[in-house]
This record gives structure tokens, sequence and C-alpha cells, in this order.
């Protein structure tokens, strides 16, 4: 069953010789449940037909579809529900908010949209990431791998229908990266989730379910 389906996606930025062709009409489908890993030169379109999935851009051709939800002709209201509701956000940088502490940074999306965790779930997340001593904490407190479980947490805590992953290994050192890469390929398994992440290493990629390769704003393989 496929959680994404995104058709003929074209994003421009820029105009006449400064035009830059970020999609050059992409059609894809995700897998719910899988972990696809997108690969890709820096400037092939990767984190553009991300944002696309995560309601952060628009395309100026083609549409994108997430869980059911046609994002075109959304408006920022609705979009922003939809990201809250529907995605959950990894990025390199951890994007921690540093006045808060690790428990109130991983229920910030709850606390945006009203609603409260469920506290069995939430014990579980806390225990799969090695987070419940840590709870009291402050971002600048943990290590760069410790921020990184946060933010997964943060992003699995609404129970999303799609996680995206912008080369969330990157500001990590080799360990710790493995040891994040695992955590997240272990909530796919332990909830069934679908994970999109983009990454320059090889060696991440080759353990995902799926790897597609873009290429200039095409998909290659």
């Amino acid at each position: 069953m496929d959680i994404v389906t995104v058709q003929n996606l074209h994003k421009t930025f820029g105009k006449g010789e400064n035009a830059v062709h970020a999609l050059a009409g992409i059609d894809l489908s995700i897998e719910k449940g899988k972990f696809t890993a997108i690969i890709g030169a820096s400037g092939s379109g990767k984190t553009t037909l991300l944002n696309m999935m995560g309601g952060l851009d628009t395309p100026d051709e083609g549409e994108v579809v997430v869980d059911g939800v046609k994002l075109s002709g959304l408006k920022e209201k609705e979009l922003a529900v939809f990201r809250r509701s529907k995605v959950g956000f990894v990025y390199q940088s951890f994007n921690l908010v540093p006045t808060l502490t690790v428990k109130e940074n991983i229920l910030f999306p709850l606390s945006l949209a009203g609603s409260t965790p469920d506290p069995t779930f939430f014990a579980e997340i806390m225990e799969l990431l090695h987070l419940q001593d840590r709870l009291n904490a402050f971002p600048h407190e943990l290590s760069g791998g410790g921020q990184q479980r946060v933010a997964i947490a943060r992003a699995l805590i609404a129970k999303p229908a799609i996680v995206l992953a912008d080369e969330p290994t990157g500001n990590l050192d080799s360990k710790s990266g493995q040891n994040v890469l695992g955590l997240l390929k272990l909530s796919v398994e332990t909830y069934h989730q679908t994970l999109v992440m983009i990454t320059h290493n090889l060696e991440i990629a080759q353990m995902a379910d799926r790897v597609i390769r873009i290429e200039d704003g095409r998909i290659r393989a």
C-alpha cells in the first residue's frame, strides 16, 4: 500500500538564464511502513522533493498526495495542520528549542496542536530512544547523538503517517550516526513507521528497503 504518491512534479527556482530546474517531472510512490532512502549529488533535487512531501514547499506543476491528503490547493493554515498531524521531521541540525527541556521539546508538536501524549506510547518511545533519564535536561547538556535522539522522539510522538529525515546523521560522528540510524530503523520496524531519508552515505542507503537515486531533478533508479 502506497502512503505517498507524487505525480509529474516540477519546480524551478529563479528565472531566465539563472533558472534552476530542481525537479523536472518526478513520478514516485512510497510504500507504507518501509524505509526509503533518496540519494544524489548536491543540487540534484533531493531536499526539494522532501520538502514537497512535507508540505513545506509547493510545486510549479504536479500533485503530491500523503496519506490520502492532496496538498495542492491547501491554504497555509491547512498545511500547518497537515504537517503537525501527518509528518514528522528530522533534520541534520536537530532544530531543538534551547530554552525547553528534553521533554518539552519532544512534546512541542502536541502542544502546538493542543493535544496530550498517549502516556504508554510516550514511555515506549523514551525507552526505545534511551531518553527516560534525560527528560529534564536541556539540549546543550546532551551530545550530538543525544540531541538527535530527542529530535527523533519529537518526530514520532504525534504518530505521524510519515517521517521525513534530511541527512539526520550529517552532524554526527560515525559511531553516533550509526546509533541514530539504528534507532530510526528500529522505529520503522517497531511501529510500522514510514521513513523517507535523504543521505549522501551509500552505506546508510544500503540499510533501506528501497533506494531512489535522483539526478538533475529526475529519478534515475
